[in-house]
């Protein structure tokens, strides 16, 4: 039984519990008794425990920015803002700010509390522009970091106000949710039974940090089987919802896994440069040509690299379906990069200012630009502009322009 926690004007708490009874059957409500005892229950709660509801308030902060306050805090498994009545900019605002529905009173008569029957509501919120772009990324082989790399890959979109959602596909022994401090994922074996409907989507996502949802693995690896020809389905409704998606694939072409590189904007195939990586990634990128993804959307991502030493990438290139990626680099983070993700603190693994993260920062900026996507931020423009940056500058410091 899921438990859902509410705040609304006492006028409004029949209609509010209505509404998460549809929302939910078998959730539980609690009503808080103000606003700072809602934010005190989200903070408290455990990661992904309970989910919000803020109805209308007659009074002190905004039933919006309550909403707001709490989907930025990114502890709690879901934010509801129940309104008595919508409007595009409204969802547009709630969709920017992180919360996850919107849910229209008036159409379950709100001018007219003596109705019995409410007819369906919390439809998703109304996004503008097209779907979200996907960005997948695998590997030939295991310990290579692509989790690591993923998941920071999501917390630092995220921070530039995009709303992510991180996909685990490695769905029989996924652990993207342990880097954020999570007991487990959230469990897609809920798809087992058949295509996947968008409420029990919507109920299968996980808050795992602030603007960064989770989705996977299995709880159960033996049920992988039964969930995998659903992947296209979970991705489908992701890009609807969100503002970008990031998948971490398992090491091997699953069923759902090749579901993700077919609609993958952009796969990126991670090596750490050990012996035998580049022909992991040479098998990996040829199946995914004759799977039909174009090599202009393919890319290479060496991860761990040496900062020091210059990219060695001419054997790479000649292999099949390499021929033209892209590569990017990823320097090694050392022994601190292991500390945090066993400790669930990605999230100061991807703050500005260290190796690590301003490469991680500066891969994903070069792919969202390519794809159109690049936040209108300045620590998004200055990732960009990062490798330019490099470029102008040796050993010793700036490099001289030639004279003529």
């Amino acid at each position: 039984m899921s438990e859902w926690v509410a705040y609304c004007s006492a006028d409004y708490r029949e209609l509010v519990r209505r509404a998460v009874g549809l929302l939910d059957p078998e959730g539980s409500l609690t009503v808080a008794r103000s606003a700072d005892a809602l934010r005190r229950v989200s903070l408290a709660s455990e990661p992904g425990e309970v989910g919000i509801v803020v109805g209308p308030v007659d009074e002190g902060v905004s039933d919006v920015n309550l909403a707001a306050a709490i989907a930025d805090d990114g502890n709690v498994r879901c934010v509801v803002l129940a309104c008595e009545s919508t409007t595009g900019s409204l969802r547009s605002r709630a969709a920017r700010a992180g919360i996850d529905r919107v849910m229209d009173l008036s159409e379950m008569g709100a001018e007219k509390r003596d109705r019995a029957v409410a007819p369906e509501i919390a439809q998703p919120v109304q996004r503008e522009g097209s779907d979200a772009p996907v960005l997948v990324f695998c590997s030939g082989r295991g310990g290579v970091g692509k989790t690591t790399v993923a998941s920071s890959s999501a917390v630092i979109a995220a921070r530039w106000g995009l709303r992510t959602c991180l996909i685990d596909f490695d769905l029989s022994c996924g652990n993207a949710y342990s880097g954020f401090g999570l007991p487990r994922g959230s469990d897609l074996a809920v798809l087992s039974g058949g295509a996947p409907a968008p409420e029990v989507l919507a109920r299968s996502v996980l808050s795992a940090a602030p603007r960064v949802s989770l989705m996977g693995p299995c709880d159960r690896p033996e049920m992988a089987e039964t969930v995998a020809p659903h992947a296209g389905g979970v991705l489908e409704w992701a890009e609807r919802e969100f503002d970008l998606v990031v998948v971490d694939a398992s090491t091997t072409f699953t069923d759902s896994v090749a579901q993700a590189v077919q609609r993958a904007d952009r796969l990126v195939l991670v090596s750490d440069g050990r012996a035998g990586s580049v022909s992991s990634l040479a098998r990996m990128s040829g199946l995914a040509v004759r799977l039909g993804v174009a090599r202009a959307r393919i890319a290479r991502l060496q991860n761990r690299a040496d900062p020091r030493a210059r990219a060695e990438v001419a054997e790479a290139r000649s292999e099949v379906g390499l021929e033209a990626a892209r590569v990017y680099r990823v320097v090694d983070g050392g022994g601190e990069v292991e500390e945090l993700l066993s400790s669930g603190r990605v999230g100061e693994l991807c703050e500005p200012g260290y190796p690590y993260a301003d490469s991680v920062a500066s891969m994903l900026a070069q792919l969202l630009a390519e794809l159109g996507r690049l936040p209108d931020l300045e620590e998004a423009r200055r990732a960009y502009e990062a490798p330019r940056a490099r470029r102008k500058w040796g050993l010793l410091g700036p490099r001289r322009e030639a004279r003529g």
